[in-house]
């Protein structure tokens, strides 16, 4: 059964249960043994497990609402609110973030050093193993759904686990007096947490704000160019909403082909995006593109009447310009396939009189000339190429 971008969100939400779960239970675990052996920095931490837990339980109710079918006040869906709920788990962490970095200033303008709790960093070596095996399976699950919240999620996952290895770092450094280590660990656990809610924040925003990367648009019009009968691709637009991406297009086609014609290279090209690069929904635009070279006027003359003159005088490879379905009426009456005509000896000399080109449509042209005391008449259509479906050839009386 093929997934759809509902069933992709309802699966997503698997993702923030399972850090809940998490979080609940090292949190417990941190503010018991915290205060049973009077560990400032374990409640500390066990508090900071508790906002992890509000920010998972936002995450989950955003891609709740996110997954809520289109209604009359939302023609294209909820899907934005995903990328609402990363933005505010970048909030969240932001505050993470600048808490520690004031503790660490703090710490290194007093001087103070990590106190030694090795109950502390035992705690913190499990919490670290637990989260980044949280991490790995909201990874995971985000790869497989496309969702940018639960990728959001597994990034602070992993903040969390860096930051629970990085204080048992600290408390050990402190233990054989590194100071510099102690440190070292303190900032590295800073940038970390900061760099990850600054790169979900300008994702989130970015998506938010209509942003789209230009790179993956080169690539979405180098496949439409491709596809035949695509002149141009005169614009391009994308936007996501959540892991959805729509994209508008307009594409410059002949000008002489039918309404039907036109609206099957849309759907070619609507199939294309999906099957390629999984497109969530695509509008489609034609606009007539400029009359090609060889359909202007007397350029169609006077290529036809050189087409005319290879023909009659068999010039080698002048069965290219005859179409499959060529039909000749001889002026003896007998009726001639293209087969049959390649495989006829006769041939005329070309110095033929009266030579008129009639439109008949853009792309359709009759041609007539007298050769010989015979009035010949060619109907010629374009496809790509000018081709010659018809020939008769009447004797005059």
């Amino acid at each position: 059964m093929s997934s759809t971008p509902t069933s992709n969100l309802q699966l997503a939400k698997r993702g923030p249960i399972v850090s809940i779960v998490a979080y609940l239970l090292i949190s417990i675990a941190k503010l018991i043994v915290g205060y049973s052996i009077n560990s400032s920095s374990l409640i500390a931490d066990g508090f900071n497990n508790v906002s992890d837990i509000l920010s998972n339980v936002t995450l989950f109710i955003g891609l709740h609402l996110a997954s809520k079918p289109a209604d009359e006040d939302h023609r294209f869906g909820h899907w934005k609110i995903e990328d609402l709920a990363s933005l505010i788990t970048s909030f969240i962490m932001f505050i993470v973030g600048f808490q520690v970095l004031s503790q660490t200033i703090h710490k290194i303008i007093s001087g103070t050093t990590t106190t030694i709790d090795p109950e502390g960093a035992i705690v913190g070596v499990v919490s670290a193993i637990i989260m980044y095996g949280v991490y790995l399976c909201n990874r995971r699950l985000s790869k497989k759904v496309k969702s940018s919240a639960l990728v959001a999620a597994a990034k602070d996952n992993l903040s969390d686990a860096v930051a629970s290895i990085g204080t048992s770092v600290a408390i050990i450094a402190a233990s054989f007096h590194l100071v510099i280590i102690d440190r070292l660990a303190a900032i590295v656990i800073t940038y970390f947490i900061l760099k990850t809610a600054y790169d979900i924040f300008m994702e989130s925003a970015f998506s938010l704000s209509d942003g789209f990367d230009d790179k993956e648009l080169k690539k979405y019009k180098e496949a439409i160019l491709k596809l035949p009968k695509v002149t141009a691709v005169k614009s391009l637009r994308g936007r996501s909403y959540g892991s959805n991406i729509y994209l508008d297009i307009v594409v410059e086609m002949n000008p002489d082909l039918s309404v039907y014609e036109s609206h099957e290279i849309t759907e070619q090209i609507e199939r294309l995006l999906n099957q390629e690069f999984s497109i969530y929904d695509t509008d489609v635009h034609v606009e007539p593109a400029a009359i090609p070279e060889d359909e202007i006027w007397e350029n169609v003359y006077h290529r036809l009447q050189k087409n005319e003159k290879i023909i009659l005088s068999k010039i080698p490879d002048y069965e290219e310009l005859l179409a499959d379905n060529f039909r000749l009426i001889s002026d003896d009456g007998q009726t001639y396939s293209k087969e049959e005509m390649i495989a006829r000896q006769r041939h005329y000399v070309s110095q033929f009189e009266d030579f008129e080109m009639t439109s008949i449509s853009q792309k359709t042209k009759l041609i007539t000339y007298t050769l010989g005391g015979e009035a010949h008449t060619s109907i010629w259509r374009r496809q790509e190429n000018w081709y010659l479906v018809f020939h008769q050839i009447t004797p005059k009386k």
